[in-house]
């Protein structure tokens, strides 16, 4: 069993080229939809796609000086981050960056693939998620980071390098389609399910600053639509 750190670090920045034939293509587009559609596997992948939306607030509400107390989720994707700070810009921008989270995350590992750097995104995703489980604040929370960083740290250390673009590309599409699923339910939020509005990011952006819930979906949907064309770009640009 190989744990050295330098070891694994040296073979994830070794570039990785990606050359993948029509059927290797088509069965990771199969494998993605089977992780994100089907309704009872979407219930376990799902809470994977809640702890990107909440790292999304807590990378944030770090950036504005926010101090991150916790973080909680719920069996039923529920999820929520504890934090203080001053002022209206912080709760704004902690806000705005949980729904396009996922979608941000594709966007920059598909570019990392398409750039040669496969592994290196692998490498900063178990980073990633080291870092999820110090926020950890109750069982479900510490149950999806420990299986997360596990699976993360298993593909540092002991995966294939020939893996690496299976992998990083099975993430990266993950991330995409569960994201726009995600933007799909929060419209239909505030539109057709308006009995779940408590539920959206932008609605509590309006409650605590006495705003409007729609200036501030807009506002996410435009963030999303950004990261989703990256990614896109880049998605294309591989083949």
């Amino acid at each position: 069993m190989n744990l050295n750190i330098g070891e694994a670090w040296a073979r994830l920045a070794e570039p990785v080229a990606v050359d993948l034939q029509a059927w290797q293509w088509a069965a990771l587009a199969v494998a993605v939809g089977l992780l994100v559609l089907p309704r009872r596997i979407w219930r376990i992948t799902g809470l994977y796609s809640t702890l990107i939306h909440e790292m999304g607030h807590i990378v944030s509400a770090m950036l504005t000086g926010r101090f991150v107390m916790g973080l909680r989720l719920g069996w039923d994707h529920s999820g929520e981050v504890v934090s203080r700070g001053r002022g209206k810009f912080s709760v704004i921008f902690s806000g705005l960056f949980g729904y396009p989270a996922p979608l941000w995350v594709s966007a920059v590992m598909l570019w990392a693939i398409s750039e040669g750097y496969a592994g290196r995104a692998l490498g900063v995703y178990a980073l990633f998620f080291l870092l999820a489980l110090f926020f950890a604040r109750n069982w479900p929370a510490v149950v999806v980071c420990l299986v997360t960083s596990a699976v993360a740290l298993a593909v540092v250390f002991f995966a294939p390098a020939g893996t690496y673009v299976y992998l990083s590309l099975l993430i990266a599409g993950f991330l995409l389609l569960a994201g726009v699923k995600d933007f799909i339910k929060v419209i239909g939020v505030h539109t057709w399910r308006r009995r779940d509005l408590g539920q959206s990011d932008a609605y509590l952006i309006a409650r605590a600053t006495g705003t409007f819930a729609t200036l501030w979906l807009v506002v996410m949907l435009a963030l999303g639509t950004a990261a989703l064309l990256w990614a896109v770009s880049s998605l294309v640009g591989l083949f």
